[in-house]
C-alpha cells in the first residue's frame, strides 16, 4: 500500500511537470497567433514567437525522453517503457516535429499567413492535433490509474482539461463569442426583402452562432469532468472561462468591450462555482442539463450586464435575450446527451 502511493505520487508529480510545459506551449501558440494578427510585416518562418513555441517544444521532448527512460527496465524497448498515457505524448512530440518542417516548407513555397488562413493551415492544424495529444497525458494517465468504476480526477489531469479548453480557444478564436462586439454593435432590424438585409444581418448571425459555440466550449470540458465524478471540482467553471476568455482577448489586443465582457463572464463564473460547491450532490446528478443550462446563462448574462455598465447593449431585447436563451437550450442539450444511457436498476 506504501508503495502504491508513493508511485501515485510521483505520477502525479510527473503529470504536473508535463503540463506545466504544456502551459508553455499554450501561452507560445497564442503568442505566435497574436503576431499573426498584430505583426503586418511578418515575413519569415524564424520569428521570437516561433522560438518561444518550439524552444517548448524542445523542452518537452527532452523532458518525454527522461520520463520514458526512467521508467525503463533492463532489456525493455523503449516504446514499451512509456508510463500510461505517455505514449500519446511521445507520439505528438513526433508528429509536431514532423508537423514542424513541413510547415517550414509550407511557408517558404507559399508565404507567411497573416489572418484567418493562418488557423486552417493545413500544417497548423495538424501542430494543434499533435499539441492535443501532449496536453491530454495527465487525463490519459489519470485514467489509467484509476480502478474500473473509480475514477479520480488530479491536480494535472484537472489542469490539462483547462489547456486543452484553451487550444479550443485558440482554432476556434474567429467565432469566439469574447472577442467580438455582439450586442454592442448597433443593429437594425429590417423587414424581409429590403436591399442590404442581409449584408446587416450577417454580423449578428455570426455573434449568435459564436455564443453557441462559446457555450459548447465551455460546456463540453466541465461536463467531460463530471463523467467520472461524484461533483465538480472546485473552481473549474471559473478555470475554463478564463482558458476560453482571457487567452483569446489577450491574442486579439486587449480591446476595452472584450475586456469588459471577459471580467463580466468571470465573475459570474466564480459565482456559478460557489452555487456548485453547496449544491448536493444527489440534486446535481438529477438535474445536469438544468444545471448546465443555468451555468451557460449566468456566464452571458454576466459578460451582458459587463457590455451595460461600461458601454451600452445595441441589440434589441428579442437578440441579446434571445442569445442567453439559445445558450442555455444548447448547454441543456449537451448535458442531456451526456448523461444518456441505459436506465440503471
Amino acid at each position: 500500500m506504501l508503495e502504491t502511493a508513493r508511485n501515485t505520487r510521483a505520477g502525479g508529480l510527473r503529470d504536473l511537470v508535463t503540463e506545466l510545459l504544456g502551459l508553455w506551449l499554450l501561452l507560445a501558440v497564442f503568442l505566435d497567433g497574436w503576431a499573426h494578427l498584430n505583426v503586418p510585416s511578418l515575413e519569415t518562418f524564424f520569428t521570437p514567437w516561433h522560438a518561444a513555441l518550439y524552444s517548448g517544444m524542445v523542452a518537452t521532448a527532452a523532458w518525454t525522453a527522461v520520463v520514458i527512460w526512467r521508467n525503463r527496465a533492463p532489456g525493455q524497448p523503449l516504446w514499451q517503457a512509456a508510463p500510461p498515457g505517455y505514449r500519446g505524448t511521445a507520439v505528438g512530440v513526433i508528429l509536431f516535429a514532423t508537423a514542424g518542417g513541413l510547415d517550414l516548407l509550407w511557408h517558404e513555397l507559399l508565404g507567411i499567413e497573416v489572418s484567418l488562413d493562418a488557423l486552417v493551415s493545413p500544417t497548423h492544424l495538424l501542430l494543434g492535433f499533435s499539441l492535443f495529444l501532449i496536453l491530454g497525458t495527465a487525463v490519459r494517465s489519470a485514467r489509467a490509474a484509476s480502478h474500473p468504476g473509480n475514477f479520480a480526477w488530479t491536480p494535472a489531469a484537472l489542469f490539462a482539461v483547462v489547456l486543452l479548453t484553451g487550444l479550443g480557444a485558440f482554432f476556434l478564436i474567429y467565432c469566439s463569442a469574447f472577442v467580438r462586439p455582439g450586442p454592442t454593435a448597433l443593429f437594425t432590424p429590417m423587414p424581409v426583402g429590403t436591399p442590404g438585409r442581409i449584408q446587416s444581418e450577417m454580423p449578428v448571425v455570426i455573434a449568435l452562432a459564436s455564443y453557441l459555440l462559446t457555450t459548447a466550449l465551455i460546456i463540453a470540458p466541465f461536463l467531460f469532468t463530471l463523467s467520472a465524478a461524484r461533483r465538480p471540482a472546485r473552481g473549474i467553471v471559473t478555470m475554463l472561462v478564463v482558458a476560453a476568455a482571457w487567452l483569446p482577448v489577450a491574442m486579439v489586443g486587449l480591446r476595452p468591450f472584450a475586456i469588459a465582457g471577459a471580467a463580466g463572464a468571470t465573475v459570474a463564473a466564480v459565482v456559478a462555482d460557489l452555487l456548485l460547491a453547496k449544491a448536493p450532490d444527489a440534486w446535481l446528478s438529477r438535474r445536469l442539463p438544468g444545471v448546465a443550462a443555468g451555468i451557460a446563462a449566468l456566464l452571458w448574462t454576466g459578460q451582458l450586464v459587463a457590455f451595460a455598465v461600461t458601454d451600452a447593449i445595441r441589440w434589441p431585447p428579442s437578440l441579446w435575450l434571445g442569445a442567453v436563451v439559445l445558450s442555455a437550450a444548447a448547454a441543456a442539450g449537451l448535458a442531456a446527451l451526456s448523461s444518456w444511457g441505459p436506465a440503471r436498476s
